[in-house]
Formats: C-alpha cells, structure tokens, sequence
C-alpha cells in the first residue's frame, strides 16, 4: 500500500481506538493494503447513516468491527470495495449515532480472551478467507494460547464460539459467510455458507415478517435492491435460523445462470440464537451503493443494535415461508390435473408395449460416447406429446444409442445447465410462448419484466447451444449441439424469428390422412430405413410457409403426391395456402446446419399409432443421432 493509504487507516484506526478509551496495537492496522476512500465518496456514507438509534442502548457498547488480515488481504475479492467502503460505514454507523463505539482491527490478538471480553458484539465486515489461521506476523502476540499455528487456532475458535454463546452477538456482512472455509463449526453458527452469486443486478426482495423489529427500516414492504446477490448451502436450513429477507422469485430475473437450489430458498438475511448469544447476517454489502442508502444503513445499525442486545427480536425458526413461484419442472400433480383438463393421454401399458416391439434393437450410428438428450415440452400440451416422450425413452435405452431425459423444466435451458446434454428435442412444443408463465398477461409489471428476462435468456441460451461459435473473452471453440423438432415444434413459438428460420419453416395449416411419403433423398443416412420407398402413414402433417425455403435446408423426405389424393381443402390454412402450397412442395422432414450444429426436423408424429411404426421410429432415431453428432449426412440446401 502507499504511504498515504496506511497513513491514512492508522489514523482512522487510532482515532477510532482513541475514542473507544482503549489502546491500539503497536503500529498500523496491519494489512489494511486497500484503496484510499477520498472523502467526497466517504460523505455519502456518512449522510446515509442515522443522526440517532431506533432503541436507546442499555449500557455504552463497544463493537469490534473485524476485516481480513494481512496475510489474506491480497487475495481478498473485495479488498478495492467494499471492504474499505463498509469499514468507514460500520465506523460511521456508530460514531454518528452514539449506539456504540467501533473499533476497527485485524489483528488477531483481539480475539484473546483479556481483549474479546471488552466487546459487546463482533461484525464480521466482509471478512475473508481463513482468518482464524494466524499468519507469522501473528504468533508472537498469541504465543500464550500454544506453540503451533494449529494450537493457536484451535484456542481461537473455541474462544469466539464460548463467547457468542456466553451471550454476546456476532454480525455478518457479505461475503463474512465465506469466511473460514473448512471451520464447520463456525457456518453452522453463522448459519450457512456460501454457494455462489448468481446476481449482480436489480432483484425483487420480499420481507418475509414485516412485523419483525430487524426489518422496521422498510417500513414492512417488499423493495428492491441492486447489489451481489448470494445463494447459500448446507449447513443452511430454515429449521435452525428465522429468515427475514430473501429473493423474490417472482419479480427478479430468474434467468442468470448458476442458480443451484431447487427449492428457490434464496435468503438474504436471517437471525438465530446460539447458546445465549445472538447472529445476525445478511448478504447485502456489496456493491457502494449500499452503504449510502439510508434504508439499509438503517438496517446494518438495528442488525448491530440486535447483536449487543439492545434490541429485542425474535430468533425463533418459524414453521412458515411465503410462497412464491419461480420457474422450474411442474409438479406431477398438476401436470396429471392439466393433461386430464385437456383430455391428453398418457400411453397405456398395451401402447408401451407396442413402442416397445416395434423400436429397432440396434441404432443407426454407435454413439461415439455415452450420450444424454433433452426431450423438453409439457404434457399437457398436444396429443402425442405423452407418446413422444415415451417413444425417445424407449428410443435410448433399447438401442444405446442416447440417454433421453424427459423434462418441462425451462431452467435445464439455460446456459450453465442445458450444455450437459449433446442434442435438444422440441417435443411438440405446442404453445405460442412456452418459456412465460401461462398467468402472464395477469401479472404485475415488475412479475413481467422478470418473466421476460428469463424468456430471453432461455432463448438466448438455445440458440448459443445449437450454434457453438468461440467462448467470450477467449478463443476457445465451442461446438455446435443439436436440435430435433417433432410435428408441433414449428407451430409454436411464433414470435421468435430466429427460432423458426433455425428449425426452417412455420405452421401454414395441416392435413390428417393417409399419406404417401418418400425419400427424396435416398443415400442420406437418415432416410436409410426407408430403403428408397414410398411408404403409407395415417398421421397428421402441416404445410409451410416462410421461412420455409429449399435454398435454406435439405429436404429429405416428402408427399408423393401421385400415390395420394390430396385433400380439395386443408384445416386451418394461412390466406393464399387454402389447397397446399401453391408450388406443391410439401416436405416432411429435412436437415440443416444452424452454425456449427445441426437441425432435424419432422412434421410426423402427431397420431398416437405412428410412435409404433417401426418405420417412423427408425427415421426418428435416425434423426436424433444426426443432430447428435454420431450419425454424419449432407446438410447443404437440396433443390425441388
């Protein structure tokens, strides 16, 4: 650090001390390497803070405000931030309001049990790393707990868990619950660990208990926050901690990527009794502007307050938490509520049966690895969803050819999840905007905002998937997955552009017939079940219009039109395609590449029986291991 940085911390520090009427350790406040914060950044700080405390203190407090030491500060995350700019608002916090007298350190001799029993309660001001481990510098003031650092160490916690839980409070900020990273004991007292930050953007915050005296500073309605938003893991549970503020789910994107608990438990701040001491935490803290808000400068002041025993709050864990829904797979019950309500059927055991005889034993390709599939769409949705499902299940596992999971959960579509499989199957994706909440247009506008962030980076996501292209901030390839569309797939999702011209055509109306199908291109790996015939299908299929073009895929297979009659009219046409397309091109399934990946798509697979036809079955399996990889075959446009 500079001369004018420590010069600068140690009369921050000695002057803190001076008025605390204790002596400060000889020399700077060691380790304190961090940037210089110029008073006209330090001023809001001090502003934000309250002229006075919500509850007059029982007795003069005095709080040690604990940061990273000096051995750690280097690799401390936050060492330029919010470690200085919390540390001047912990400083400000007290000074201001005369609830208590901050005494700013890192040195771990106050955590000596002559010197920890002058303080009423600790916050942990983003302290990082393992900071119970003393450092050499340390040993020779603590040489009275043991000869090793092990020793030392061992002292340490069991002084400052025998503390908190002789009725004394611990507080901490940010990223304190990253603290001590193999101590167990003490995230089990601090109540979680951290897992990860997902966001760092505006988010919804729902106040869990707007009665509750903790929260008293927003006046006991939701609000939202821009700052580093964390998630946390085991040793968390609402079993042992009295949440007060967490994510809304509702109203915060949901489309970032590494979220990582299904339960959407995302909370934000918490306390608990331990013994007869008191924990305060919360993950605000840090991005600056947190620190000039007056609301959560409040907040951080009734929190401290809280810990030297000031104010009284509940800490018990309460049986009950708000719900809020949140993208994720839907549950069985109201997936078998929605497919009754829509009189879509799920296979019985004689239909299994047949998917099951007349799937082939071996697959087109060997699979150059072992291969997962996502077959993505809800239920409910179509006729042969259900069907289709089962038909891929069967598919996989019969021939070896790939693992299918079957899934509507539109987070396995983003991006730190959907790239653990090797291909996406649309299965019959029969809705316009499959990726919103089905409640939509009933939803406030911030729930709006939310649910279209997640829509965009689901789709932002698929595309990235299919495409490949070279890794942001490196050039590292990414290669291209693949994509299959069954039947449906192109007739829903009708406002994404990009969507349709990768799947290569849009719902112009559909016929429900006998068919006469043929390979139109007889060498292509794909069409080799069908052994250059033409073949008969009962099935439903669609015309296309735009994007639909030959100059833009490679059709494979097509209506014979002179082994069938046409129908004089077809269902549901698109103005001007009222007897087919007006160039008699009506394509059944086809190739493309998309980028680096590959397309394949089918209008077939509508009628339940076609998920037994040994042909279709064969030509399905074909395609999916085409888009996988496994099965090469030209993808360069066909002419009609």
């Amino acid at each position: 650090m500079t001369s004018a940085h420590a010069l600068l911390w140690l009369v921050v520090f000695l002057s803190v001390a001076a008025v605390a009427g204790q002596p400060a350790p000889s020399g700077p406040l060691v380790g304190a390497s961090v940037e210089e914060v110029p008073k006209h950044q330090q001023d809001p700080i001090v502003k934000a803070a309250p002229d006075k405390p919500r509850v007059q203190p029982k007795a003069p407090r005095k709080v040690l405000i604990w940061i990273t030491p000096a051995h750690l500060m280097d690799k401390d995350p936050h060492k330029g931030y919010c470690l200085p700019y919390g540390t001047v608002a912990m400083k400000a916090l007290g000074e201001k309001s005369g609830a208590f007298t901050p005494v700013i350190s890192n040195d771990l001799a106050m955590f000596l049990p002559d010197e920890l029993k002058n303080f009423d309660a600790i916050v942990l001001q983003n302290t990082a790393g393992a900071w119970m481990t003393p450092g050499d510098e340390a040993m020779p003031k603590l040489k009275a707990l043991g000869d090793t650092k092990e020793a030392v160490e061992q002292a340490l916690r069991k002084g400052l868990l025998e503390y908190v839980k002789s009725g004394h409070g611990i507080m901490g900020t940010h990223f304190a619950i990253a603290g001590n990273p193999k101590w167990d004991e003490f995230h089990e007292m601090m109540g979680g660990n951290f897992t990860g930050h997902p966001w760092n953007e505006d988010i919804g915050i729902k106040v869990e208990e707007p009665e509750h005296p903790l929260v008293a500073a927003f006046d006991g309605k939701d609000f939202r926050l821009a700052d580093e938003i964390y998630q946390f893991g085991k040793p968390y549970s609402r079993e042992n901690l009295r949440v007060l503020l967490s994510v809304d789910t509702e109203r915060t994107n949901m489309g970032v990527k590494w979220i990582d608990r299904p339960d959407n438990d995302f909370a934000q701040a918490w306390v608990r009794s331990y013994g007869k001491g008191r924990v305060f935490y919360t993950g605000f803290g840090h991005r600056i502007e947190i620190y000039t808000s007056p609301k959560t400068m409040q907040f951080f002041l009734d929190g401290i307050q809280f810990i030297c025993g000031d104010i009284d709050a509940p800490t018990e864990p309460r049986a009950s938490r708000p719900k809020m829904k949140a993208p994720g797979p839907t549950p069985p019950e109201t997936r078998e509520a929605k497919m009754k309500e829509r009189t879509v059927k799920q296979p019985d055991q004689q239909e299994l049966q047949k998917i099951e005889a007349a799937a082939p034993a071996e697959p087109q390709a060997k699979p150059a690895k072992r291969r997962r599939v996502l077959v993505w769409g809800h239920s409910w949705a179509h006729t042969p969803n259900a069907y289709a499902e089962e038909a891929l299940k069967t598919l996989g596992k019969k021939t070896g050819a790939f693992d299918a999971v079957v899934s509507d959960d539109p987070r396995l579509l983003l991006g730190d999840r959907i790239n653990q499989f090797d291909a996406l199957v649309m299965n019959n994706i029969h809705e316009g905007e499959p990726f919103l909440p089905e409640d939509f247009g009933k939803l406030g506008e911030e729930q709006k905002t939310a649910a279209k962030k997640f829509d965009a980076a689901v789709k932002k996501s698929i595309l990235e998937f299919v495409r490949g292209g070279v890794e942001p901030g490196s050039k590292k390839e990414i290669p291209g997955k693949g994509i299959v569309g069954i039947h449906a797939s192109n007739c829903a999702l009708q406002g994404w552009k990009e969507y349709l011209d990768m799947m290569g055509g849009t719902f112009g109306g559909y016929i429900l017939q006998e068919l006469a199908i043929k390979p139109e291109d007889a060498a292509h790996p794909v069409n080799a079940c069908f052994e250059s015939k033409t073949f008969k299908l009962n099935d439903e299929i669609y015309i296309f219009t735009d994007p639909y073009s030959r100059k833009n895929l490679r059709v494979i297979v097509s209506l014979d039109p002179a082994q069938m009659k046409f129908p004089e009219k077809i269902q549901l046409p698109r103005q001007g395609f009222e007897q087919g397309r007006p160039d008699k091109d009506h394509a059944i399934s086809w190739v493309r590449s998309e980028g680096k990946g590959r397309v394949f798509y089918t209008t077939l697979g509508h009628e339940p029986a076609t998920y037994w036809n040994p042909l279709f079955l064969r030509h399905l399996l074909a395609g999916v291991q085409f888009a996988i990889g496994d099965l090469p075959g030209e993808t360069a446009p066909s002419a009609q």
